[in-house]
Parts: C-alpha cells; sequence; structure tokens
C-alpha cells in the first residue's frame, strides 16, 4: 500500500467525517448497519471495506481479516451490500472478499455509546458519532476521530492518528509514532511507547484543560495555532500550562512548540527543544542540553545549564547561552551576518538587526558572506555557506570555513588553533597567527590555499 495513498484517504476522511466511505450507503442504512465494497479514490488504488451504522443502534464492532477477506462483525443485525456476503446464520456478521489490494477499513458509528475494534493489521479510518464511543487500533496505521461525546481512542501498534474532537476524551497512543489532538474539552492525552506529537490547536472556548503525557520516546506538544500568549513547561505541575486559565497540565515532553502571542516556554533539567514561532517570546532551556528556536519578534532565549543551541529569529533578540559549551545558529540564514562572542549589547546578526550574543562559545555562520569572531576563550567558529571571515581571537580556537562553495579567510590569532578551509574548490587564506607550544594547524583542502604561519 502506498503512502500517497494513505494520505489521501486521511484527507478524503477529514473532508467526510460524517459518511466515511468512499460512496454513499444505500437507504436501508438508516435502520441497520450496512457494509460494502467501497471504489477506489483512484484507478490503480487499493478499495475500501465500508461500514455505515444504523440509526439507534449500539453498535460493537469487531474488524478482523484473512488474506484478502475482511470480517465486520456487530452485535446487531448487519447487512451485506456490493462486493461483500452475510455468514450464514449469523446475521450480526458479513464477509467482503475483494480481488483487489485492500487499502483500509471504513467505520461511521451511530449515535449511541459505541465501540469499534480492529483486530487486523489493515487502516483503520473510523469516526464516532455522537455518544460516548471507543475506537480501538490494530497493528497498522488507524486514523480515529471521536466526535462528540466523552469517547475513548486507543491506537495500539502503528503510527496513529487520534482525534478527540468535542467532549472530555481519553486518547491513548499506544507503542508507534502517534500524532494525537484532544480538541474541545478536558481531554486526557497519554503517547505512550514512540516519538508522538500532541497538537493543541486553535483556542476554543469553554473548559478546555488538558492532561498531556508524552510517555517514552521524545514527544512533542504543540500550541502553534493559537493566537493568544501560553506558557509551557513539562514539569508536571497541575494546571498551569496554555493559555492563562486554560489550565493545560503537561506531564511530559521533549519539545514544546509555542504559538502567534508573546510566549514564555521553560525546559527541565533533560535536554529540551523549544520553538517559539511568532511573538516576542521568553523561551529558558534550564539544565540539559537545549535546542532553543526562534523565528520573529523580539525574544529572549536563555540556555541555562548544559551544552545549548540557540538559534535567532528575525527581530533584535537576547541570545544568552548560559554555563556549558554553547552555540550561536544563523545556519538557515540567507543573508550575511557580523557575529561576535564580546557580549556587547545589539552588534550581532544582520546589517540592523541587533542581536545580543552573550556567554556563547561557538558560531555557526549563515549561507552568505559572513564576519565571524571569537573571544579568549576555545571556540569553534564555522562559517557555512558563503565567503566568510573569521577570526578566532585568543585561545585554542577551531575555524571551520564551511563544506560547500566560498572564498573564505581564517585567521586563527593567538593560540594553538585548527584551521580547516574546507574541500571546495576555491583557494581560502588560512593564517594560524601567534601560537602556543603546539603551535597552529592549517588544513588545506584545495590547491592554491594559501598558508600563513601554520607549524603543523
Amino acid at each position: 500500500m502506498s503512502r500517497n495513498w494513505l494520505t489521501r484517504a486521511g484527507v478524503a476522511l477529514l473532508a467526510t467525517t460524517a459518511a466515511v466511505g468512499v460512496s454513499a450507503a444505500p437507504a436501508q442504512a438508516a435502520s441497520t448497519g450496512y457494509v460494502y465494497v467501497g471504489a477506489p479514490i483512484e484507478p490503480g488504488d487499493p478499495v475500501n471495506v465500508v461500514f455505515k451504522a444504523g440509526s439507534g443502534k449500539r453498535n460493537a464492532v469487531v474488524v478482523t481479516r484473512s488474506g484478502r477477506t475482511v470480517t465486520i462483525d456487530d452485535r446487531v443485525t448487519v447487512r451485506a451490500g456490493k462486493g461483500c456476503k452475510p455468514v450464514k446464520r449469523d446475521k450480526t456478521k458479513v464477509r467482503c472478499t475483494v480481488k483487489a489490494e485492500i487499502g483500509s477499513v471504513n467505520v461511521s458509528l451511530g449515535s449511541g455509546n459505541d465501540k469499534v475494534t480492529n483486530r487486523s493489521n489493515l487502516s483503520l479510518l473510523a469516526t464516532g458519532g455522537s455518544g460516548s464511543d471507543a475506537l480501538i487500533g490494530g497493528s497498522g496505521q488507524d486514523y480515529l476521530f471521536g466526535g462528540t461525546g466523552a469517547d475513548r481512542l486507543h491506537g495500539l501498534a502503528g503510527n496513529d492518528y487520534l482525534y478527540g474532537e468535542t467532549g472530555a476524551d481519553l486518547l491513548v497512543g499506544g507503542t508507534g509514532n502517534d500524532n494525537l489532538t484532544g480538541g474541545r474539552g478536558n481531554d486526557r492525552e497519554y503517547g505512550e511507547a514512540g516519538n508522538d506529537s500532541h497538537a493543541q490547536g486553535k483556542e476554543e472556548a469553554g473548559a478546555d484543560a488538558d492532561l498531556i503525557s508524552g510517555g517514552a520516546g521524545t514527544d512533542q506538544i504543540s500550541y502553534y495555532a493559537r493566537t493568544k500568549p501560553i506558557t509551557a513547561d513539562s514539569d508536571g505541575v497541575t494546571g498551569d500550562d496554555g493559555r492563562a486559565g486554560e489550565g493545560d497540565t503537561i506531564l511530559s515532553a521533549e519539545t514544546i512548540i509555542g504559538g502567534l502571542g508573546d510566549d514564555h516556554l521553560y525546559g527541565t533539567g533533560g535536554p529540551d527543544t523549544l520553538s517559539g514561532l511568532a511573538g516576542n517570546d521568553t523561551i529558558v532551556g534550564n539544565g540539559g542540553d537545549d535546542s532553543l528556536q526562534d523565528y520573529a519578534g523580539v525574544n529572549k532565549l536563555y540556555g541555562g545549564d548544559g551544552n545549548d543551541v540557540l538559534e535567532s529569529g528575525s527581530g533584535a533578540d537576547l541570545l544568552l547561552g548560559g554555563a556549558g559549551v554553547d552555540t550561536v545558529d544563523y545556519r538557515w540564514r540567507f543573508e550575511p551576518v557580523t557575529v561576535d562572542l564580546d557580549d556587547a549589547t545589539g552588534d550581532d546578526g544582520r546589517p540592523g538587526e541587533r542581536d545580543t550574543v552573550a556567554e556563547i562559545e561557538n558560531i555557526r555562520g549563515s549561507q552568505a558572506a559572513d564576519v565571524l569572531t571569537g573571544n579568549d576563550g576555545a571556540n569553534k567558529l564555522d562559517g557555512g555557506d558563503g565567503d566568510d571571515v573569521i577570526r578566532g581571537g585568543a585561545g585554542d580556537d577551531v575555524l571551520l570555513g564551511g563544506e560547500s562553495d566560498g572564498v573564505d579567510q581564517l585567521y586563527g590569532e593567538a593560540g594553538d588553533d585548527y584551521l580547516d578551509g574546507a574541500q571546495d574548490g576555491k583557494i581560502d587564506a588560512l593564517d594560524g597567527g601567534d601560537n602556543g607550544p603546539a603551535g597552529d594547524r592549517c588544513l588545506p583542502n584545495s590547491e592554491g590555499d594559501k598558508l600563513v604561519n601554520c607549524e603543523r
């Protein structure tokens, strides 16, 4: 089964969550559950087995598979449609045997407190309807939509997509790299094993205090659609996350993504990734080797303890590394930057940007022609792309011209330095400068590189 087909199938379900099938079920499905084989989305695609619950029933649907045969077993009467046959002496069971590849089983439950269980390796696309439903996935990639009501969604194995929608829902990802979105209501989300993503979506009216636990793996919680300021950390304190008064509780997450407002994001004692997006954000890594990122606004990034990487946005940002060996990163920029490690206020970044880089040991330059300057400590200065000018200052420094095209000028200055102009076919100038007992090491990677004051 192709990944593109699954993507198209997921989009189709999102567009028509009220009727999961590719084609409409006949009129008799209004009072009795109905199963049929749907047409492929495009010629050559796998076909889907579709179940549409009858109205006013309490369903308990079980999906199984044997080869190219899918069996739908309910607790109430089920009718067989195109491509399917009823099981003799069992009016609640229908078998559908197809010649083509089976893509997914699409289940649309009714208004009761219903349940669907996927005991196959097929992808289950299920919508819960208006009751308090239980949707249980299988070993494949499942798409579960709770609908209204207090629903229970369990992805089990596979990389699943769980959407609680309206109501106080329970979402459990299980194993695999799952995506969980609670929707409106006080939801509980447990990613469990795997690298899971929890999306909080836009601001909701009324109660929306969620409990979120990423579980094992490297997990992410995102407030990317929010326009109001949010505060978020994974310290486990009850009700201190989300927008003012929202009352979210983040038990565990290694990555937190803010929204479009002026956010406050805080890391833990371990390694965290904190991304502010838009707004004038304050981001604090605390302990651990953290990655702090921001993209727009006037932001304040504090690394804290650990070896942190701080990535500046487009505004006049403060990038304060703190304890440890920290790096300021401009590698995604396309315009030249001038960055030094003198801790002076407002003299870093692109022309007129006025970043402040302080308590930083290493620099990654942009994809243009940069000017990078170290300090008296041991620095690693990487120019990246472009024709860069790099000065190490005092200390035993590592100066890198970058791996792509560029005519670089590297000046080790005082200390026993390592200079590498990169193997790009361009002629670089490498000057070791003053040195200590060990001397400077210059690595010529292109014929014609100019070496001065290089002892090794």
